[in-house]
């Protein structure tokens, strides 16, 4: 990956300023101050994720941090698409993260004696007759 990636997955960086950030707009808090502000819940919502919790467990923590923080958020399906985003961050960085060192090592060589399906594919299929 190369610092002139066009996003923060592709450039390696990890997720909890990303994080900050997406909460900070979502609780009406300037975005140069979420990392600072809000650095504990963005590794909250990081721990979570990594720990399977699903997009509807993040919107209720979504609301904890809402009261937390004094806010109202009125609507209800406003909490739960953010609460989707916020889900996507940390689950785009671990995947990425768990896959990087996979592709680095490249693919293991078939063990199998079968016929792989390309060949068994252009056996049958490019054959005369």
């Amino acid at each position: 990956m190369t610092s002139r990636s066009s996003n923060w997955v592709d450039r390696g960086l990890p997720p909890e300023q990303k994080l900050a950030r997406v909460l900070a707009v979502y609780l009406n808090i300037p975005p140069k101050e979420g990392p600072v502000r809000l650095a504990e819940q963005a590794q909250a919502v990081l721990q979570m994720v990594a720990a399977n919790a699903s997009e509807v467990q993040v919107a209720a923590f979504l609301r904890s941090i809402e009261t937390d923080f004094g806010v109202e958020i009125a609507q209800g399906p406003h909490r739960r698409t953010t609460a989707i985003a916020v889900w996507h961050i940390p689950k785009a960085a671990l995947v990425r993260d768990r896959l990087l060192p996979l592709a680095a090592a490249g693919l293991p060589q078939p063990t199998s004696d079968q016929v792989p399906l390309s060949e068994w594919l252009a056996e049958r299929l490019l054959r005369n007759g």
